[in-house]
């Protein structure tokens, strides 16, 4: 076990690209902490993971995915910098996130896809959702019309 003490020195932006997936786990953990802490959303801080937010949601561990969406919703939510990523991010929802078994990752998946179109990306979301409707994977084309469906609904009731 004297590997994990090496990758738990680094800084958390290089373990979510670390090649074990626990390293990755833990830096996606980290990650979510420090979003929710930094309260500037213009801080340079941000600009350091813009590049990694899609790898957060294409994560090829389940259970690191899932906190990697987590993480990635929570840059969403409060980063000023986080609506350069909206393509990249929602085709890897579309493409890695919306054929999960795991419901969760399905529901954080379409809680991207929502806080995006909330950062007035919606043309962008509803591009890459549309393009998911001509996926071969039933999973996919179910999940991409039900985000539109409820991205359709929320909309219509705040214009209310």
């Amino acid at each position: 076990m004297g590997d994990d003490s090496e990758w738990m020195k680094l800084p958390i932006d290089q373990k979510c690209e670390h090649k074990v997936w626990k390293a990755r786990l833990n830096g996606y953990e980290e990650a979510l902490k420090l979003f929710q802490k930094i309260e500037d959303e213009k801080s340079p801080e941000w600009g350091k993971y813009l590049g990694l937010i899609k790898k957060f949601v294409t994560e090829s561990n389940a259970v690191a995915q899932l906190k990697g969406l987590e993480a990635a919703l929570a840059f969403i939510e409060n980063a000023h910098v986080a609506g350069k990523t909206t393509g990249e991010v929602v085709s890897g929802v579309v493409t890695k996130v919306f054929n999960q078994p795991k419901a969760r990752a399905k529901e954080l998946g379409m809680d991207i896809c929502l806080m995006y179109i909330e950062i007035e990306k919606a043309e962008v979301v509803q591009d890459e959702l549309l393009k998911g409707l001509d996926n071969k994977n039933p999973k996919i084309v179910v999940a991409c019309i039900e985000t539109l469906r409820k991205a359709l609904r929320l909309v219509a009731s705040s214009q209310q």
